[in-house]
């Protein structure tokens, strides 16, 4: 079924996108003019570390993004908001983790926390674009693979938080094991999702819902202002002269 998005979710949207697409140009052309430059020393390697943070974290804000306008965007609020906050601190540790001699343990720690945490939201936002199917087999592989990544997530979190973790034989296969389940979800799914499409012989053209989108602007209403009028104008019985 197509989702006519409401103009100011819409307009959300392009400003997430134009920051994310500011924010990588200023730090793609800071690590340009680093690599044209003369030696690179320690201030030209945090600026293409930094370079590379922003371009990985501004990816996560535009895969959570996709699912505003949608029922699940709450999801991908929580997952912009939490992207960018770990986009933030991680390029705050680039920068000033000499600072921290005594705390480095522990910062490293939130940095991979919240690497991990942005990166399963991302995966997240983009699967639950396919939450709207019916197909059995689409929403039994996207149930599944939703809840192995929850586990693949606090598994990597737990060992974070308790490193003598990695030497367990068991837990190491298993975490193994389950984040090669993630992937192969996280690719069967769509591939499914795209050889059973639903039957949905009733549902709006995107053609058909963009010129109802665009007449509700014009009207000053929303979308779903528009077809009530319309569906009340068409069931409205008509006068004598009309017949």
């Amino acid at each position: 079924m197509t989702t006519i998005t409401p103009a100011p979710v819409s307009r959300l949207r392009r400003i997430v996108v134009v920051v994310v697409i500011v924010a990588f140009t200023l730090a793609a052309i800071g690590g340009i003019i680093v690599l044209l430059g003369g030696e690179l020393g320690e201030t030209g390697s945090r600026i293409l570390t930094t370079t590379s943070v922003v371009g990985a974290f501004s990816l996560a804000v535009l895969c959570c993004a996709t699912l505003l306008g949608r029922p699940l965007q709450a999801f991908g609020v929580l997952g912009v908001a939490v992207s960018v906050i770990a986009g933030i601190f991680v390029v705050w540790t680039v920068w000033f983790q000499d600072s921290l001699p005594d705390a480095w343990d522990t910062v490293s720690r939130i940095v991979g926390t919240a690497s991990v945490l942005a990166a399963a939201f991302a995966l997240a936002s983009l699967l639950l674009l396919l939450a709207d199917r019916h197909r059995a087999a689409v929403r039994i592989g996207l149930i599944l693979t939703l809840v192995l990544l929850a586990v693949a997530t606090v598994m990597f979190v737990f060992a974070f938080w308790n490193g003598d973790i990695w030497s367990s034989d068991v837990f190491s296969r298993a975490l193994g094991i389950i984040s090669i389940l993630v992937a192969l979800g996280a690719i069967v799914v769509p591939v499914l999702s795209l050889l059973l499409p639903d039957a949905r012989p009733g549902s709006l053209s995107h053609a058909a819902a963009s010129r109802l989108e665009s007449e509700a602007h014009r009207r000053g209403i929303t979308p779903d202002a528009l077809v009530a009028e319309l569906l009340a104008a068409s069931t409205t019985p008509s006068s004598p002269e009309d017949r």
